[in-house]
């Protein structure tokens, strides 16, 4: 994958969590619909949480430090744990904030990177940890942990979207 589609694909799966986003009810905001554990206020601070988390990734890795977070060591049901505790503090609109900036800062640090960045061995890649790369590309782990992580939350945000759900 190139990185201008790589752009392509997260501005347009973006465009689409978004417009479910947009559809929630107020009221459903921070309420987890019936059948649900989290709220769509919850359910965007854990996207976002995880764009950050890419974005901090290729920043260090620009710098030529190597990545090595927690959430490769303790895995992933550990880092969705840390995350559904800490948004419980964080208000609606502070949620809404950050996830647009976080999704700027993604777009702006995947705009930085080269094709060869995405799919291969570069002195970029070098520097991810290869706990989370686990042999797969960069392309793969921003579709894995960006863009293609929304499509697990559409049933929350489209029951919160549906009258009745409060």
């Amino acid at each position: 994958m190139t990185r201008d589609e790589m752009l392509d694909r997260l501005r347009g799966e973006r465009a689409l969590f978004d417009a479910k986003v947009a559809l929630v009810r107020p009221e459903a905001f921070d309420a987890p619909p019936a059948g649900f554990e989290h709220s769509p206020r919850e359910v965007i601070a854990h996207v976002t949480a995880y764009e950050a988390l890419i974005v901090e990734r290729i920043e260090a890795a620009r710098r030529r430090e190597t990545t090595a977070f927690s959430r490769d060591r303790a895995g992933w049901e550990a880092f969705n744990e840390e995350t559904w505790r800490a948004v419980h503090s964080i208000p609606a609109a502070e949620v809404m904030r950050r996830a647009g900036e976080v999704f700027a800062a993604l777009v702006a640090a995947v705009e930085g990177l080269t094709d060869a960045d995405l799919v291969g061995d570069t002195e970029l890649t070098r520097h991810l940890d290869p706990e989370w790369l686990l042999n797969r590309s960069l392309a793969e782990m921003i579709e894995i942990d960006g863009f293609g992580h929304y499509p697990d939350h559409y049933a929350v945000l489209d029951e919160a979207a549906s009258p009745g759900t409060v």
